[in-house]
């Protein structure tokens, strides 16, 4: 029995490409009872229409209404939002027509419309694939049956083990004879039988670098792609199985593919079909992944032999080397690129090459030991007149201002100078240099440095405590931040804004110092702090996952609890999120539906509700924008930008008003396709948005452009000319006014 709508809305839609290339467009509607119970369905263009053509033979104010034709749909002239609130007010106006009737009694062509008769029947394009293989909490059967159906496929993965290097190897499932069950299969030429672990061998899959194996050889900034299996041996021994996907897709594949099978078991047959359906279901998947191109992050694209590598050889070893590129402006040297003085302005992006960097190997005395080594960087974080990095030794380098660059090993030429700025990527002074860095934050004249084993450091300008060493002393030299957290907890995440810092414990608790101007601290009050202080997230089941500053404003996103002791790094449940902002609200940035300073965290409704999962947050100066993934019953909506705050930056629209609840930012490429995004950095008044297949779009005012203009615009790395690369961003970073991205280099 269908319930009475008393609420309607038609939040996104999607192109979707169907059987033959034909291009449908499938809108989401959600719709809500009197009850509180919310449902959604999909539906196609043509299901609106023929609702349409009946209800405007009984129903006037329908037969008014302009309905969008196809032509509209396609246009450029509009944008999606534009496009798609025209869908929105329709719905809108069917409540009212099944609200005005005294009767409460639903047409019968909407009834039609809500019921699962409309069922949208489509083959699976490379878009609705990924949304399908991302981490889910229980995938449905049939997303299995798909998912296991691409394993068949051999895929290319880094397999490391307990001598020598790690060697690319192509692994397969596959069904053994004789009713045995299946097992995960990889190539080798080594002479004798193929190896192989069978699925009921496997007891655990765990993320990350935690096994002794990958101790050996670690790679920290392929982490995310990282995962082990632990299997036991006939013989009762416990070994693990320890890889490196390349590209995300593939890990999301293999992982809950894995895991489903290391819990649920997996059939004895390859095929599964107990019917002509399934069995044509199936064929369907296989001429899905025929249209399936092997996506490579660092190019090693197979050409000839498919076997040749060789377990004992090191011609096909890794060398994930990174090339840094940036732009915008250049006034004090952020950008790491040496030009003759008077170019401040970089409007395309060029190579950061580190050129002039003399690495110290710590195992020797400094004056011996200085050696060209290559500038391989991992992470980057842009200030607001400045840039941090980290190599993949784990070391430090900073460049830019000079009040934060006052500590660059530069006694023995290792840094170009301008006055007291550094206008080349130089390495900190001796003994900081010795500690291994595995994060960096950079604010507006200052920089946190996370150690490998969660210490905090801080060097720059101090007016406000907010280096956190307990006094208002700048430092040249980053200094040990002694923190407000309890002896024993470590940090695992720091942040800056523009006088202020944050830092969170393994413990999930927020600590926050530095300038309390507005509230920003999160703590209550508008003083200052020159020593971390613990934030009450007035949430005491959720923990924080991650925070971000912007110039006088924090946003946290705060999760479920997770027991860790008995987590052990497996798959569990997806946690859900909210997210919560404090401190100056002059554009709306806190997101809460007014323009009041807070002093203390307040939950964004609008984003902690509704079936939302936010990935990632970040704030600019008065903006903030999020990565959030959406499920709506058996909808899900992937990596969809959400932003508010200052108009120019939340909009991307010169005479744009501020926006003070979070909004989605609808993002399309040519051809109307939905774009996904990955990972979203902030400047002052701008979003880089880096999207699921590597490529880059600007939101807001563009760094290069002095005026401030608001721009819209995509950038491609191969395009503006830059070699060695394939394009593929995998690192974004923004500062006040620049930007700094990584991609990976070409295998030779």
């Amino acid at each position: 029995l269908l319930h009475v709508p008393t609420r309607m809305n038609v939040p996104t839609y999607q192109e979707v490409i169907g059987e033959g290339g034909a291009m449908y467009t499938v809108f989401v509607v959600e719709w809500e009872t009197a009850d509180g119970n919310r449902q959604y369905v999909q539906r196609r263009y043509n299901a609106f229409l023929s609702m349409h053509k009946e209800l405007k033979k009984d129903f006037p104010e329908i037969s008014a209404f302009n309905f969008p034709t196809k032509a509209f749909l396609r246009g450029a002239s509009t944008t999606k939002e534009y496009r798609r609130e025209q869908f929105d007010q329709y719905v809108q106006l069917l409540v009212k027509i099944i609200q005005s009737n005294p009767s409460k009694e639903v047409p019968k062509s909407i009834k039609e419309f809500l019921s699962n008769t409309g069922k949208v029947q489509q083959i699976l394009h490379k878009s609705t694939l990924r949304n399908i293989v991302r981490v889910q909490n229980r995938p449905a059967e049939s997303d299995i049956k798909t998912i296991n159906q691409l394993m068949t496929k051999p895929t290319m993965f880094l397999k490391f083990g307990r001598r020598g290097e790690p060697h690319w190897r192509k692994f397969s499932l596959v069904w053994l004879e004789n009713s045995r069950g299946a097992a995960v299969r990889w190539e080798t030429k080594k002479k004798g039988k193929t190896p192989e672990i069978k699925i009921s061998s496997m007891n655990e899959l765990r993320f990350g670098q935690h096994s002794a194996v990958f101790a050996r050889k670690k790679m920290p900034h392929l982490n995310s792609l990282s995962f082990t299996v632990n299997y036991t041996l006939p013989n009762g021994k416990d070994e693990t199985l320890d890889l490196i996907a390349k590209h995300p897709d593939d890990f999301f594949v293999w992982t809950v593919g894995l895991r489903h099978a290391i819990e649920n078991g997996i059939g004895a047959s390859g095929d599964g079909a107990s019917s002509a359906w399934e069995r044509a279901e199936e064929e369907a998947d296989l001429e899905l992944m025929a249209e399936i191109d092997d996506y490579d992050i660092f190019g090693d694209e197979d050409h000839g032999n498919e076997d040749d590598d060789h377990e004992e050889e090191d011609d096909r070893l890794i060398t994930t080397g990174n090339v840094m590129f940036s732009w915008g402006f250049n006034g004090w040297g952020q950008l790491g690129i040496v030009e003759p003085v008077g170019r401040d302005q970089h409007p395309m992006p060029a190579q950061v090459t580190g050129s002039a960097c003399k690495l110290v190997d710590h195992g020797e005395e400094e004056k011996e030991s200085l050696t060209q080594l290559a500038f391989d960087i991992q992470s980057i974080s842009c200030g607001g007149n400045f840039t941090v990095a980290v190599d993949t030794r784990m070391k430090a380098y900073i460049w830019g201002h000079g009040s934060v660059c006052g500590g660059v090993a530069d006694k023995h030429g290792g840094s170009i100078r301008r006055g007291d700025h550094v206008f080349q990527p130089s390495p900190l002074r001796q003994p900081f240099r010795a500690i291994p860095i595995a994060l960096t934050a950079a604010g507006e004249q200052h920089a946190l440095f996370l150690s490998q084993t969660g210490k905090v450091y801080a060097c720059g300008i101090n007016d406000s405590g907010q280096l956190g060493v307990g006094d208002l002393n700048d430092r040249g030299t980053p200094d040990e931040v002694k923190g407000g957290w309890k002896e024993g907890e470590t940090v695992k995440v720091v942040a800056c804004g523009h006088s202020i810092s944050a830092a969170i414990t393994s413990e999930g608790k927020l600590y926050t110092w530095g300038s309390g101007m507005f509230g920003a601290l999160g703590l209550g009050n508008t003083e200052n702090k020159d020593t971390p202080c613990e934030v009450n997230t007035k949430e005491d089941d959720m923990e924080v996952k991650s925070v971000s500053c912007g110039q006088y404003h924090m946003a946290a996103i705060l999760t479920t609890k997770i027991d860790h002791s008995k987590s052990s790094g497996s798959i569990t449940n997806r946690a859900s999120t909210k997210v919560s902002t404090w401190g100056w609200n002059g554009c709306g940035q806190l997101g809460l539906g007014d323009f009041e300073d807070r002093a203390t965290p307040c939950i964004v409704e609008t984003i902690s509700s509704g079936g939302k999962i936010v990935e990632q947050i970040v704030c600019g100066a008065a903006h903030c924008a999020a990565v959030v993934n959406i499920t709506m019953g058996e909808v899900e909506l992937q990596g969809q930008l959400w932003t508010w705050g200052n108009g120019v930056a939340a909009m991307a629209k010169d005479d744009a008003a501020h926006s003070d609840i979070p909004r989605p930012f609808h993002l399309t490429k040519k051809g109307h396709e939905s774009i996904e995004v990955f990972r979203i950095a902030c400047g002052d008044n701008f979003t880089l948005v880096l999207d699921d297949e590597g490529g880059l779009m600007l939101l807001g005012a563009n760094p290069n452009n002095i005026s401030g203009k608001a721009v819209q615009m995509s950038l491609d790395l191969e395009k503006v000319g830059l070699q060695g690369v394939d394009g593929l961003v995998t690192e974004i970073s923004a500062g006040g006014r620049h930007v700094a991205v990584l991609a990976p280099k070409r295998f030779a």
